[in-house]
């Protein structure tokens, strides 16, 4: 989840200039129904397609952040925030990620949040799961592991 600082400016920059580019063409942002008009529609609202923006540049960034998780998790082993945390993905037998297994776990991950409070049950899964295993892990067959040792920042294997 903090991987999600490391993209959020790129989601302000992206709305912020699609936003300059698009908002002359926007119109009223709340539209009257004019009595001179002869047919007496009323335009669009410009807030729907200030939505439909925010969407859209959300949406495209929810793509980088996929494609950035399922780069470094394949290539790297960890994320920015997973380093962080001291945490990696690796698959059940101990062996890295590949890019398929490393794409779904990312894939499912992202989606889940789409299905509303149901994909909840994703990230909160491995509160009660005997190996600790959210579901986009199951799918994949994945587990998280503590990577503090590996990394020489102390830990069991520390002789000290």
């Amino acid at each position: 989840m903090l991987d999600v600082l490391v993209v959020l400016p790129v989601f302000v920059v992206l709305l912020v200039i699609t936003l300059l580019i698009a908002a002359p063409h926007f119109g009223p942002i709340f539209p009257t129904v004019s009595t001179n008009q002869s047919n007496g529609t009323v335009p669009l609202p410009g807030f729907i397609w200030v939505y439909v923006t925010v969407f859209a540049s959300a949406l495209v960034t929810g793509l980088m952040l996929l494609g950035y998780e399922t780069v470094a998790v394949a290539k790297y082993g960890h994320t920015l925030g997973m380093a962080w945390l001291h945490i990696r993905p690796v698959h059940i037998s101990g062996a890295g990620l590949s890019w398929g297994r490393s794409f779904g776990r990312a894939a499912i991950y992202w989606l889940s949040w789409f299905v509303g409070w149901i994909g909840l049950l994703d990230p909160l899964w491995c509160l009660w799961d005997d190996r600790r295993q959210c579901l986009h892990d199951k799918v994949v067959d994945s587990i998280v592991i503590n990577d503090l040792a590996e990394d020489g920042a102390g830990g069991a294997s520390d002789p000290a």
